[in-house]
C-alpha cells in the first residue's frame, strides 16, 4: 500500500468514525468526554514525537544520521499533527451539525 493510500484510508476511517459518533452522541457530556479525549491523545503524541526527537539527539553520534533521522521524525510530526488538526475539524463540524439539528 503507498502512502498515498495509508494516508486516505486514515482520512476514510476518520470519517467513519465521525458518523459512528454523530450516531451515539446524545449529550453534552458526550461532547465534553470525546473533546478531553482527543485533547489528551494530542498532547501524549506531542510528547512521543518530543521523546522520540531527545533520543535521537542524544544516542546517534553521526552527524548524517541524525540530520535524516531528525527529518525523517519531523516530517512524521508534520503529518500526524495535519491528521489530527483535521480530525478535530471534522469532529467541529460533526458536534456544530448535531448542536443545530437540536435547535
Amino acid at each position: 500500500m503507498t502512502e498515498q493510500n495509508n494516508w486516505k484510508q486514515f482520512s476514510d476511517d476518520i470519517s467513519n468514525m465521525s458518523k459512528k459518533i454523530k450516531s451515539n452522541i446524545t449529550d453534552e457530556k458526550n461532547v465534553d468526554d470525546l473533546k478531553n479525549s482527543l485533547k489528551a491523545a494530542k498532547e501524549s503524541i506531542a510528547d512521543s514525537f518530543s521523546e522520540l526527537i531527545q533520543i535521537v539527539e542524544t544516542t546517534v553520534s553521526d552527524e548524517e544520521i541524525k540530520k535524516d533521522a531528525l527529518n525523517i521524525v519531523n516530517k512524521l510530526k508534520f503529518e500526524m499533527s495535519n491528521f489530527i488538526e483535521t480530525s478535530k475539524e471534522k469532529m467541529s463540524d460533526l458536534v456544530n451539525l448535531d448542536t443545530s439539528e437540536e435547535e
